[in-house]
């Protein structure tokens, strides 16, 4: 790709907070015109770094005394020239020269414009960029170390080898139909390809499957707290945070709308949602928010069901149930020590007024304990994932065709939307060239 800019763009690198040092970056064609204008020490050359004094051309007064990095030419993050500002952090002086620099003939940047002239001009992916800013936004160190996994884009080596397993299947189908009267070629028969495809799609399932449960962990967990009124779903929420962050009181319904705070538990953070009480309701803005708690549900990952002592399931029970089918599914009685005979169970017991969490915190947490963030075949990016899952729908649908009765030459339709799938992944062409090679590479030599 191209760099479309033929601007030059400002901004405060490190943070407009106050600290020991803070960056300015100058990126674009005019970066060394416009430091010419502002600093009187030697004007470096690519990789160097030189010592000065930002002066206002206008007042001829000093502003600060700093070092100023170089990075001349393409070989560098924005490949573009570059310059970073290194001065002393106070938010005020920083600020100041900043804005000469904007007097001067930069622009300021907007959100992730380095990144993104970065990507323009071929230095990054989009997927290494994507993976700069979850590192940026870590809030967890398994965050973080998840974020820098990214950074050698090793999903591409993954999706290839699937994408070079579809690539032989293909080839032999191909054969098969175009010279079948070849005695030294591998025969395929419906058979034979429904095994091949059946153990293809199962390996990409499993990819998949353990993608998300991680994928989970990188985005930060999703816990929607939910029950009918008044079994304690605030009281959870306040002692798992640590802080009075929902209101609590003994009136059924004072939840009216969803509160929702970070928890971090084990190194792995949780986005807990305490939602409004289900229950039928004639109060508008109450039934408002029992429709964003049904929405909580459906977006959440894992669904803590609170109910009390004396509860008996009912209508709403079953909805919650209904809706938290193919998630992580918690049944918790609340107020345990109110509880009068033994438990299902099932279940797991809480007590918010004794502060007695640690079941709950413990079913937070099993099915993550056990995860491998380094396992070479996760795959954490979303689009990608998104891809892999279309890729197992035409696979699926090629199933379906075999054991309907049809042939390979009528099957190889999915087979190959799933291969351009794996290939748009790659970023590569939906190319027949590959294909012949593939195709002839199996012949004997002679032929």
């Amino acid at each position: 790709m191209k760099n479309i800019y033929n601007d030059t763009i400002a901004a405060i690198s490190s943070g407009n907070i106050n600290q020991a040092i803070s960056i300015i970056r100058i990126s674009g064609p005019d970066a060394i015109e416009i430091i010419k204008k502002v600093y009187n020490g030697k004007i470096g050359t690519d990789k160097t770094i030189t010592y000065g004094y930002i002066v206002d051309p206008n007042t001829k007064k000093v502003v600060d005394e700093v070092l100023v990095n170089f990075f001349i030419g393409n070989k560098n993050f924005t490949g573009e020239d570059t310059i970073e500002i290194n001065a002393h952090g106070g938010i005020i002086v920083t600020n100041k020269i900043l804005n000469l620099i904007l007097a001067n003939g930069a622009r300021m940047a907007t959100r992730g414009e380095f990144s993104r002239r970065a990507f323009l001009n071929g230095k990054i992916s989009l997927e290494k960029a994507e993976a700069i800013n979850s590192l940026i936004h870590a809030q967890t160190n398994i965050q973080a170390e998840i974020a820098i996994t990214q950074f050698n884009d090793k999903d591409a080596e993954i999706i290839d080898k699937l994408e070079q397993q579809l690539l032989m299947i293909i080839s032999i189908i191909e054969i098969n139909i175009d010279y079948s009267d070849y005695n030294d070629i591998e025969q395929m028969n419906s058979n034979k390809l429904l095994t091949m495809i059946t153990n293809l799609k199962n390996n990409i399932e499993i990819i998949v499957k353990k993608s998300e449960n991680a994928s989970d962990v990188y985005n930060g967990i999703k816990v929607a707290i939910v029950g009918q009124p008044n079994t304690g779903k605030s009281s959870i929420l306040n002692r798992l945070l640590g802080k009075e962050k929902a209101i609590v009181t003994d009136i059924a319904g004072t939840t009216r709308d969803i509160v929702e705070d970070t928890y971090e538990l084990n190194g792995i953070l949780f986005k807990i949602i305490d939602t409004a009480g289900i229950r039928k309701t004639q109060d508008k803005i109450e039934s408002i928010g029992i429709e964003r708690s049904i929405k909580a549900i459906e977006e959440a990952k894992i669904v803590v069901h609170l109910t009390s002592p004396a509860h008996k399931e009912n209508e709403e029970d079953r909805l919650i149930k209904e809706l938290s089918k193919n998630k992580i599914y918690i049944p918790v009685i609340n107020k345990s020590d109110l509880l009068k005979e033994k438990a299902p169970a099932n279940y797991v017991l809480t007590s918010a007024k004794n502060g007695y969490l640690w079941e709950l915190k413990n079913a937070l947490i099993k099915n993550y304990l056990n995860l491998d963030y380094e396992d070479p075949e996760l795959i954490y990016n979303t689009r990608r994932l998104g891809l892999l899952k279309q890729c197992i729908n035409e696979l699926n649908n090629a199933i379906e065709s075999l054991n309907a009765g049809y042939g390979p030459e009528v099957v190889i339709l999915d087979i190959n939307k799933a291969w351009g799938i794996l290939r748009e992944i790659l970023n590569k062409e939906h190319d027949n060239e590959a294909l012949l090679d593939n195709m002839f590479s199996k012949f004997c030599l002679g032929k």
